[in-house]
């Protein structure tokens, strides 16, 4: 393992996740001009697990390899490779019997072994989403306090200055440059628009439909593969889209101010405000692709600035949308009106 030029080449602790997969890959690459094409499953293990409803069965899932010290990193991954290795003879010869009582009843035509065809039949696999944690949040996840535009000093003419000194023939990934790459771009220039303008800002991606975060408000901007052509098309695009999530911001802080202060036992009130926001937000989502996520956002938004407890806001929402919103559907006028209610009846209990 000490041996392979790649081993000289760890990243430092910290190094985002994209960049320290880079070393991975390479690392994997050297296992493999050195041992094999097998080695490139030292990433996944089986575990045995009470998995809903199919009971306990085996399932594939992802080996965490954390940066940490060079000598801590290659330990973790010897061990990881050997581990790989045992469980492959595992999975050719059954020797062990762990996984006989789940697999497929007789034999097949493949004439694969027990374990192997135990492995294999319920497609299930499992990752650890802690490994791909971004630097830069969802904007789903922000907080009212966070994006509220009033007060904000923020003038829509410095936007393309700060754009055009991120967006250079030098820093934009080519179309087919590694996704990894392309996402730490798009990053980027988020990071930056968070330094300049505040967190707010970092909603500028948040598209409508299948796009970079899926289900936003965002028009302007759909993903790079379909947002990022020339440098001066793609620089205009990002204006665009930080210039329109401001904009909505600032509609949805007028939207709120027509409803607010609600005295929590204003149940008309409540239902209004509810059936008005859902709406707005609908329509400019074009209920496509989790527009739902958007609408929850900006209900939970408008929880906190009717001063509802933040701790309330997730319990609340779950009740009362309880997945009736749907991708791609536009809910009925009986279905929004009975989540206004059921939003409403909640504020007046909680």
């Amino acid at each position: 393992m000490r041996s392979l030029p790649p081993a000289a080449e760890i990243p430092p602790v910290g190094t985002d996740w994209q960049l320290a997969d880079f070393w991975r890959d390479r690392m994997t690459q050297a296992l493999v001009e050195r041992l094999g094409d097998w080695v490139v499953g030292w990433r996944n293990t089986v575990v045995m697990e009470d998995y809903p409803g199919h009971g306990v069965i085996p399932v594939w899932w992802d080996v965490e390899l954390p940066i940490t010290t060079p000598a801590e990193t290659l330990d973790r991954l010897a061990a990881a490779l050997v581990a790989w290795h045992e469980l492959t003879v595992e999975l050719a010869t059954d020797a062990r019997g762990r996984f006989a009582a789940s697999a497929p009843a007789g034999t097949d035509s493949t004439g694969d072994p027990v374990a192997w065809r135990a492995v294999k039949a319920p497609g299930i696999g499992r990752s650890r989403p802690g490994r791909f944690v971004h630097s830069i949040p969802h904007p789903g996840s922000l907080s009212w306090a966070d994006v509220d535009p009033r007060g904000r000093d923020f003038d829509p003419a410095t936007v393309p200055a700060v754009v055009a000194s991120l967006v250079t023939a030098e820093t934009i990934p080519a179309q087919g440059a590694d996704w990894r790459l392309r996402d730490l771009w798009l990053e980027s220039v988020s990071a930056s628009f968070l330094q300049r303008y505040g967190q707010w800002a970092i909603g500028w991606r948040w598209s409508v439909g299948e796009g970079d975060l899926d289900g936003g408000p965002v028009g302007n901007w759909c993903c790079f593969s379909h947002s990022v052509t020339t440098r001066e098309a793609t620089a205009a695009a990002i204006v665009a889209s930080l210039i329109e999530w401001h904009d909505w911001l600032v509609d949805t802080a007028d939207r709120f101010d027509r409803f607010l202060p609600l005295a929590a036992g204003d149940l008309d009130g409540w239902e209004r405000a509810v059936v008005h926001l859902v709406t707005a937000v609908g329509d400019r989502t074009d209920y496509d692709s989790a527009w739902y996520s958007c609408c929850t956002t900006v209900l939970g938004w408008f929880l906190e600035a009717a001063g509802i407890a933040p701790a309330e806001h997730k319990k609340l929402l779950d009740h009362a949308i309880g997945g009736r919103f749907e991708s791609w559907t536009e809910p009925s006028r009986e279905v929004v009106a009975s989540v206004a209610e059921r939003v409403a009846g909640q504020v007046a209990g909680a």
